[in-house]
């Protein structure tokens, strides 16, 4: 049922859109481009079927290589970025979201506070969801060559083969603007290049071949290239000549592609006489660019999104956070909330920090000048006087900036006397400036000189369909006139609140002004994930400003802080659910094992854990047997999206004396005794467990233990029943199985057993559903 003007050709990639009017453009400009679909797709307004029902269905299907996606706007938050997510591990996914600014939008959406533009937050969720976002319909198409049909990148420099100066200078100051690394040539490679180029060749990087360059000189120059080691990724550019033939060009590079280790792409400049080298590339399969910026750009966006694949891969350090037991913190503010405050005081703010762990200034909050003069005498030293009023409490409220509103701040007092003619100045231009803030006393603070003079603005916030936020950027005149601000979804590790910072300008001025640099972006990491934290302990914060956050000789530190309370509102993705976590006593034993969700820093616990499993114990667990795990597969394993994956690790730490970790300690060796692990459908009906189990724990009843949770956990969200496949011969699990209530059934075809235990009763539709699949 389409009103599209031409049918679409068959091919490897679906698109998802909204507009049908968008589509229909798609498709002629697809047909144009000699792109083929697997499925074509819009939903208009949608009734009950959604972005994210589609996205599950496409990850299932093996004739779809990559995802085009148009969206107007997102209704399932949480079920989209888990469905995005999923996806984007097995196959490329592109978006375009057009409605980027509110002029444009159906009906219009408040941002979140503190943020220049809604669109960010955006920016921020496809990049966690490992999603390459675009800005048109030519851009997605040109990334899309790039992410289905160039190499993989291994090193991002890029070297230029072109027949004219012009268009290489072209591709280079695109590059450059997009941060891009333009390759070295060695002096040995310059050398075999000038045996065959012209005299006055420069030598460097873009490589001029000259206008009359055919096809022996284009192959002759690759051939070149490739015996320099440190070259990966070559540009091959081509303006059309009187005395040369764009298709003679073409094919050379095509037979050179077929036997090289290099990653070539090509920009043939022009239209009318080099479209036929132009079909040759699309059929040979080497992405091609009509302009030099166009190439450049398809390369970066490859670059990009490789290399926010890689920070979404990575493990992250271990991280735990000062205090442990939040749960003082966590009954301050519901207090707070319960009596109908919704705008903390400074010194509530402070208190709620300092739970946390969070660098704070030696502050003392006062309702006078005289106790302003007590309280410099307390801190010692020289002192910064801060006036307090109501509207200077409001998390992004102007007046809150001390570097924008120095008639609110006195630094450097040295005297009771200057203190007391500050509260004075202060107080008078109080009652001229902000007769209708109310005054709500001084804020007394140690003075310290930030190195530098850095300090960054990092808070919370909450965007109206995608949650909470987490955001950093610069402080006080710089926020105004660089818009630095940068947001992340929480929960946060440190590797994802590394990249955050890394996204900013204030990181890069860090990076060049300060001699402890990495040291301080460590530190402002580890501060991004206990908000991180925080906002997950506490959904009430609707937003929360730390500005500035200084760093000098002592170490790191928060100057002023304010916070907003509302109503409860969850993260868009899943938090590490620590309420999970318990302590248990094995039947026969005795002996005391945690039992917690996986998460990604457990990585090496994991690697030491299969490397002492017996080849019997991993061949029932993966079917054949495996030495050795990569990189990516313990991503999948231990880097979960929790609303649709859950693994429980039984733990045994200070095994030396068979005790219970001390609550804090951090030196005591985890190790890992067993794991098992569910994968659920996005209907929640089914989930398939596994399970494996060190072999020193046999005959201690641990399988019987990790099964009894993982069935009470799947039971608890609902999941109407769960499976199994277990290989005849493994007598342990199908005894475990049977005792647990499992029915069993033999598959003669594959060889093994089918269990299934009924966990909820279904609904007609559910039931429906899963008769379907048996």
């Amino acid at each position: 049922a389409t009103y599209l003007h031409m049918g679409a050709k068959p091919g490897k990639i679906a698109f998802i859109g909204q507009s049908g009017t968008m589509a229909s453009a798609m498709v002629d400009w697809a047909f144009h481009r000699g792109v083929g679909f697997s499925h074509l797709t819009t939903l208009g307004d949608g009734i009950d079927v959604d972005l994210d029902d589609l996205i599950d269905y496409l990850t299932q299907d093996r004739k779809t290589r990559a995802i085009l996606l148009h969206m107007e706007n997102i209704t399932s938050p949480r079920r989209f970025v888990s469905a995005v997510r999923a996806a984007s591990r097995s196959k490329p996914i592109i978006a375009l979201k057009s409605g980027r600014n509110r002029e444009a939008q159906w009906s219009a959406i408040q941002g979140p506070p503190g943020l220049e533009s809604g669109d960010r937050v955006y920016d921020a969720v496809l990049r966690r969801a490992g999603v390459l976002r675009v800005n048109g319909t030519d851009e997605m198409f040109d990334a899309l060559e790039t992410l289905t049909r160039m190499k993989p990148i291994r090193n991002p420099a890029l070297h230029i083969l072109t027949n004219g100066f012009g268009p290489g200078v072209m591709a280079v100051d695109r590059l450059q603007f997009m941060e891009g690394r333009l390759g070295e040539l060695k002096p040995d490679t310059a050398e075999r290049l000038a045996a065959f180029l012209p005299k006055y060749w420069t030598r460097r990087n873009p490589i001029d071949l000259n206008y009359d360059a055919g096809p022996q000189t284009y192959m002759q120059a690759l051939e070149t290239l490739q015996q320099d080691q440190d070259v990966h990724n070559v540009l091959v550019m081509f303006a059309p000549t009187l005395t040369e033939d764009s298709l003679q060009i073409a094919d050379q590079v095509i037979e050179f592609n077929k036997r090289s280790r290099l990653n070539i792409f090509t920009c043939w400049l022009g239209h009318s006489t080099i479209q036929d080298a132009r079909h040759a590339f699309y059929d040979s399969g080497i992405p091609t660019y009509t302009t030099p910026e166009k190439a450049i750009k398809a390369f970066m966006h490859m670059v990009n999104h490789q290399r926010s694949q890689r920070v979404l891969r990575e493990t992250p350090e271990s991280y735990r956070l000062q205090n442990e037991d939040r749960g003082r913190a966590r009954k301050q503010l519901l207090s707070h909330w319960e009596s109908g405050q919704r705008i903390l005081t400074p010194m509530e703010t402070y208190n709620l920090l300092m739970e946390y762990g969070v660098p704070m200034n030696r502050t003392r909050f006062v309702k006078d000048s005289e106790d302003a003069i007590n309280a410099a005498r307390q801190l010692g030293g020289d002192v910064d006087l801060h006036l307090l009023h109501e509207e200077g409490c409001q998390p992004f409220s102007d007046s809150m900036r001390l570097s924008t509103d120095s008639t609110g701040w006195v630094r450097w007092l040295s005297t009771g006397a200057e203190v007391l003619e500050a509260c004075r100045a202060l107080k008078s231009h109080h009652l001229a400036a902000r007769a209708d803030s109310a005054f709500m006393g001084y804020a007394v603070s140690s003075s310290r000189a930030p190195s530098g003079g850095l300090g960054f603005s990092i808070g919370i916030t909450r965007d109206p369909v995608f949650g909470p936020l987490i955001f950093c950027g610069a402080s006080g005149a710089r926020l105004n006139t660089l818009t630095d601000r940068q947001v992340a979804l929480p929960p946060l590790n440190l590797v994802l609140a590394r990249d955050l910072i890394h996204q900013t300008y204030m990181a890069r001025v860090t990076r060049s002004v300060a001699s402890e640099a990495e040291r301080y972006i460590n530190i402002l990491a580890e501060t991004l994930v206990t908000l991180s934290e925080m906002v997950a302990d506490n959904p009430e914060i609707e937003s929360l400003e730390i500005a500035p956050f200084c760093f000098d000789a002592e170490g790191a530190y928060a100057v002023m802080a304010t916070c907003r309370l509302s109503e409860p509102m969850r993260a868009t993705i899943m938090p590490y659910p620590r309420e999970l976590r318990e302590w248990v006593m094995l039947p026969r034993s005795r002996r005391h094992v945690e039992l917690r969700p996986v998460r990604g820093e457990d990585e090496p616990a994991h690697i030491a854990f299969h490397e002492k499993l017996s080849p019997e114990s991993i061949r029932y667990r993966y079917f054949h047997y495996r030495k050795s795990f990569s990189h990516d597969e313990m991503v999948q394993m231990l880097q979960l999206d929790y609303d649709r994956e859950m693994a429980f690790a039984a733990v045994a730490a200070c095994d030396d004396k068979n005790e219970h970790r001390p609550e804090g300690r951090q030196d005591c060796p985890e190790e890992l005794l067993g794991v098992v692990r569910t994968w659920t459908d996005a209907d929640n009906l089914q989930c398939e467990f596994a399970i494996i189990i060190s072999d020193q724990l046999r005959g201690e009843h641990l399988g019987w233990v990790l099964m009894r949770k993982m069935i009470e956990y799947s039971r608890e969200r609902g999941t109407i029943e769960m499976t199994g496949t277990v290989l005849p011969e493994n007598k342990p699990m199908l005894k475990l199985a049977e005792k647990l209530g499992f029915e069993s059934e033999y598959d003669p075809e594959d060889e093994v057993v089918m269990l299934r235990l009924q966990l909820n009763e279904p609904d007609e539709w559910q039931a429906s559903r899963l008769s379907h699949r048996k």
